[in-house]
């Protein structure tokens, strides 16, 4: 990977950190990542501190989303067994004066599990840790 590709990439972890903290998330760009491995280009903490998401952030004219999550869940699992939840951000860059998309993408699984935390009004962890009702689950479909 060539100079202005790296920078291209670094410029995206820190646009997504800063994203997601001016909504008030706790996210920090993992900077030791070139030295510790894959383990994540941004972290999501939650208020007791413990790491809640490991975002793994792509920039470039053909993101393979499938790529992008293989890394992410490498990257989560790096962190623990169920935690943090592996998030991709992908970045599809356009021709110039092209429209730019921007894509959140994480399993389906993790998903539901974040709409069941906000129908309970209950912590995420407790359904990462826990799992939701099945028949709640169930009723999904």
């Amino acid at each position: 990977m060539g100079k202005s590709q790296r920078r291209k990439g670094h410029n995206w972890e820190r646009e997504v950190a800063k994203r997601l903290r001016n909504l008030g998330l706790d996210a920090r760009r993992n900077v030791t990542e070139t030295q510790t491995g894959n383990t994540g280009d941004v972290h999501v903490y939650d208020a007791q501190g413990d790491m809640l998401m490991c975002v793994q952030c792509k920039n470039m004219k053909s993101p393979s989303i499938w790529k992008a999550m293989e890394e992410a869940i490498e990257a989560a699992e790096s962190h623990g067994i169920d935690w943090p939840v592996p998030v991709s951000i992908v970045k599809r860059t356009a021709k110039a004066g092209g429209p730019v998309e921007e894509y959140a993408v994480m399993r389906l699984e993790d998903w539901a599990k974040f709409l069941m935390s906000y129908k309970f009004g209950e912590p995420i962890r407790r359904f990462m840790e826990m799992g939701p009702p099945e028949q709640d689950m169930d009723n999904m479909n």
